[in-house]
């Protein structure tokens, strides 16, 4: 069992898995809110369903790479937020001129 964010990523990891000879179903995760006023809504999970003998191999296909995050550099961030509040505070006087000139 695959577990997708929207039935689109599901469909994508059944046909990866199709592309592969394998059999995947897919469904709406029956833990989740499905219904609304009578109308199916996007919220909620879909569940890629494979039969058993195929499941170590749909593991295997749908195992995806984990991307490295990027690494946080506080001091770049530190800079930057300085830079906009000592523009915001240069900014200040001449703001208040042009709101507060004499007409």
């Amino acid at each position: 069992m695959h577990f997708a964010e929207n039935r689109m990523d599901a469909e994508v990891a059944a046909s990866a898995l199709r592309a592969e000879h394998l059999h995947p179903r897919i469904g709406s995760d029956p833990s989740g809110p499905r219904f609304f006023g009578g109308g199916i809504t996007g919220a909620g999970r879909w569940l890629v369903y494979v039969p058993e003998r195929e499941a170590p191999q749909a593991r295997e296909i749908l195992d995806e790479p984990h991307s490295a995050e990027p690494d946080e550099n506080p001091i770049l961030r530190l800079v930057v937020i300085v830079a906009l509040i000592s523009g915001l505070l240069l900014a200040t006087p001449f703001v208040a001129q042009v709101c507060y000139a004499p007409r």
